[in-house]
């Protein structure tokens, strides 16, 4: 039966896996299925691609659209029309992950990469993101099987790299001999020579302009300090990378109001490394919310309250509910939200609406005899009168869990953005239409405040995204909405926000654009 079927169907097309197209390659949980390019043909593809931000860029103001950028930039399917084969859409298509912080993304899609060693630029991509994440031998592989363009000065040193490692000192001195007649490059020979004589980093280290001479640096000192290295000249991928993990994982305080006492009189990366070190101990808890404070408190003055929340929200559900640590419950309950912990978040809410928990009534006197319940509860120290936060912040954070839930609907909702609107104004119209959008209720008042913005307008990335949707091409769609909100930096208008929100969530992304309304409205409240 199975084969009447088939032979019903007429020929299919069979293509081995090495027909397989990189742009068919994509990551598990990825936001988009394998017809991602249906109704885009090669040429659109690399104009939508090209408007994102490049991995040599600032890269996205914003983390949840970073993230929307990685998870769409991750997905794989059937190539667009015109484009199987195309050698130009991988390489774009990696570069603008990396610009989304995708650096493990992008080395994991291209180890999944079948004939990387026939497109000499991605070949060039992978290898230097597996310098930079460690996997040296992976890069020398790709450097070995290397067709066309291995006669270029950088495989050159790669390979003299590779041999130095495999403890072929003349031929990688041969072969960097080989590079240096095409181009000096005094910092990779430095760092060679020191390799191949088993001696010491050259003080002070060269340059690290690209992920090979990172991984030189680490080969000759385990040690290196990532905060110590010179990384003018380096692809802005590889400075946002190496910036990024050069806070070393904490190591918990062993004296935690010691520890958290000399914390906050530091500065700088060396104040939240030991913040840092505060928040994770066990022996504490109450003084690591303090610590968690500090750092939320460097946070909203460095304008990173987004990423410190996704970086410590999750912490907020091992802190202890107290009068003490409910002085900054609303921006923990904010924090914990960003991080995507829900049920704390409410669990702080609820605490800052009605107070920490009572003390137990003690059960028994000093002498060890039973009390009697009545007198026992009578006895009981009556603590100070709870007072809640600001009706302000109570709404900004009920409205915050709203969105979190995907609640944005009926009265309960609009009641909250109608209060949201009296607080702030003008300055939450944006999303107030956005939410709109998603299905929120009108809010009176609303349409004459935006009769009375000056003319905006938006850009042609919104338009053809729009035109795009129609055409049911939901990967252009999905980046040209991307691109209009990356455009936009902090503030995109009106228009333009609430038209990506819409399209996003008819394209299946609506998660994804609620998260940036999330942190567009965090990003006020606090």
């Amino acid at each position: 039966m199975l084969g009447g079927t088939a032979l019903a169907q007429g020929p299919i097309e069979v293509q081995s896996l090495d027909a397989l197209d990189p742009l068919e390659v994509g990551l598990p949980d990825a936001a988009l299925g394998i017809s991602l390019w249906d109704g885009s043909d090669a040429d659109m593809a690399s104009r939508v691609l090209t408007l994102l931000p490049g991995a040599d860029g600032a890269g996205y103001a914003s983390p949840a659209l970073a993230e929307l950028s990685r998870s769409v930039l991750s997905s794989g399917g059937y190539p667009p029309a015109g484009g199987r084969g195309d050698p130009g859409l991988p390489v774009v298509r990696a570069d603008r992950l990396l610009a989304a912080g995708g650096v493990f993304e992008a080395y994991d899609l291209l180890e999944r990469t079948p004939n990387l060693n026939q497109n000499e630029a991605l070949s060039r991509l992978h290898a230097e993101l597996a310098f930079a994440t460690g996997n040296a031998r992976n890069a020398c592989h790709t450097a070995d099987a290397l067709l066309r363009g291995r006669e270029q000065a950088y495989w050159l040193r790669a390979r003299a790299f590779c041999l130095a490692l495999d403890g072929q000192d003349s031929a990688a001195e041969l072969t960097a001999e080989l590079a240096r007649n095409a181009g000096e490059d005094a910092g990779y020979d430095a760092l060679l020579f020191a390799l191949t004589l088993e001696g010491a980093a050259p003080q002070p280290l060269p340059v690290i302009d690209s992920g090979l001479k990172l991984a030189m640096a680490f080969q000759l000192d385990a040690d290196t300090e990532l905060e110590a290295l010179d990384l003018a000249g380096a692809p802005g991928w590889l400075q946002r990378f190496v910036h990024g993990r050069a806070a070393p994982t904490p190591v918990p305080a062993s004296e935690p109001a010691e520890a958290l006492a000399a914390a906050l009189a530091l500065s700088g990366v060396e104040r939240t490394a030991a913040l840092e070190a505060v928040l994770v101990q066990g022996a504490d808890r109450a003084i690591a919310a303090s610590a968690l404070s500090g750092l939320l408190d460097d946070a909203v003055s460095g304008g990173e309250f987004a990423a410190a929340a996704r970086r410590y929200g999750r912490e907020v559900h091992t802190l202890p509910l107290t009068r003490e640590t409910l002085g900054d419950g609303y921006r923990f309950a904010l924090a914990a939200l960003l991080a995507g912990d829900v049920p704390t978040a409410s669990h702080w809410r609820n605490a800052l609406m009605d107070g920490p928990p009572l003390p137990p009534v003690p059960q028994f006197d000093e002498t060890g005899k039973p009390l009697d319940p009545i007198a026992a509860t009578l006895s009981a120290p009556v603590p100070p009168a709870w007072v809640p936060p600001s009706p302000r912040r109570m709404v900004n954070l009920d409205l915050a869990l709203a969105i979190a839930r995907d609640r944005v609907a009926g009265d309960q909702a609009a009641a909250l953005l109608a209060a949201h609107f009296e607080a702030y104004g003008n300055g939450a119209l944006p999303d107030l239409l956005a939410l709109q959008r998603l299905g929120a209720s009108a809010i009176s008042g609303v349409r004459p405040a935006l009769l009375q913005l000056a003319p905006v307008s938006v850009g042609p990335e919104v338009l053809a995204m729009e035109a795009a949707e129609r055409a049911n091409a939901g990967a252009e769609a999905a980046l040209l909405a991307i691109a209009g909100l990356a455009r936009g930096g902090a503030q995109p208008n009106a228009a333009t926000l609430s038209r990506c929100v819409a399209v996003l969530d008819s394209l299946g992304l609506r998660r994804a654009a609620l998260e940036i309304l999330l942190e567009r409205l965090v990003a006020r409240a606090v």
